[in-house]
């Protein structure tokens, strides 16, 4: 049973990979748990992510959440939780370029270079944060059948974004082949987005062996564009605890689409959360 849950652990990774965009990132989360009454919980946690093949910092965040279960069955093998949680989050954007005339062919966000070598008119957008205020609404229910747990989780999720300034930098060139660089102070208007995110997720409990493979898929619909879905992702992984009160969890996460919220690609997860 052992090689089973690995080798489908090990087909999720193969089959995810082999359609994934070339961006490798890591997504680290440490987070800490406290039961205040029966069914009753509160935590708190921290998360760092980093894309561009581990080369550049793509977010940090720190966060709150409070969840209460609603219902467990007498054999308690089914159950209905409620969670609200709020993070605070930077979000990093690296430089690109917006190209400025008409010839066919030329796309945006390519290296300046390009257009400087073809003579092209472009903008250079330079690096900037903003800040983010998260808030999340969740419903989760979750069956036990034999060593199988399969859970089914509802998120409304409400992100307000702040505004943000950054330099734009407005390369020129004229008949004769010279160049000039104009800097201006350019900037995004606050925004307001809201999901709806449905993750389906199945974790088994093997034997005499602290190591439970788990594996989940979840799905981004946008409820300001009819809810259209946007992005999907596929996690797998590994969770194992330490004396009931250290949680660890390493997984492979793939998502198959890039959007201002963050990047597409295959991420190392990696998460520990102390319970008590």
């Amino acid at each position: 049973m052992r090689k089973s849950a690995l080798a489908l652990i090990c087909l999720c990774f193969l089959t995810a990979s082999s359609s994934a965009q070339s961006n490798w990132g890591l997504r680290g989360n440490i987070g800490v748990e406290k039961k205040i009454a029966k069914g009753l919980e509160a935590g708190l946690e921290a998360n760092y992510h980093q894309t561009d093949n581990f080369r550049n910092t793509d977010r940090w965040s720190v966060g709150a959440s409070v969840g209460k279960r609603l219902y467990r069955n007498e054999a308690k093998t089914f159950s209905v939780k409620a969670s609200l949680g709020y993070k605070y989050m930077n979000v990093y954007h690296d430089w690109s370029t917006k190209y400025k005339d008409d010839a066919e062919g030329v796309e945006n966000r390519l290296d300046p270079q390009y257009y400087i070598s073809n003579g092209y008119d472009f903008n250079l957008n330079n690096a900037y944060v903003d800040t983010r205020h998260r808030v999340t609404a969740s419903l989760q229910a979750a069956l036990e059948v034999g060593r199988f747990k399969i859970s089914l989780r509802e998120s409304y999720q409400y992100t307000h974004t702040d505004s943000a300034e950054y330099t734009k930098d407005k390369y020129r060139v004229d008949n004769t082949g010279q160049w000039t660089i104009k800097t201006e102070q350019d900037g995004k208007s606050p925004s307001d987005s809201r999901k709806l995110r449905s993750r389906i997720s199945v974790d088994y409990n093997i034997p005499h062996w602290k190591y439970d493979p788990f594996v989940s898929y979840e799905i981004f619909n946008g409820i300001d564009n009819g809810f259209r879905t946007e992005k999907s992702r596929l996690t797998a992984g590994v969770e194992f605890s330490f004396n009931k009160m250290h949680n660890f969890e390493v997984a492979y996460m793939w998502q198959n689409q890039h959007d201002d919220d963050e990047p597409a690609g295959s991420f190392i997860c990696l998460s520990y959360k102390f319970d008590f």
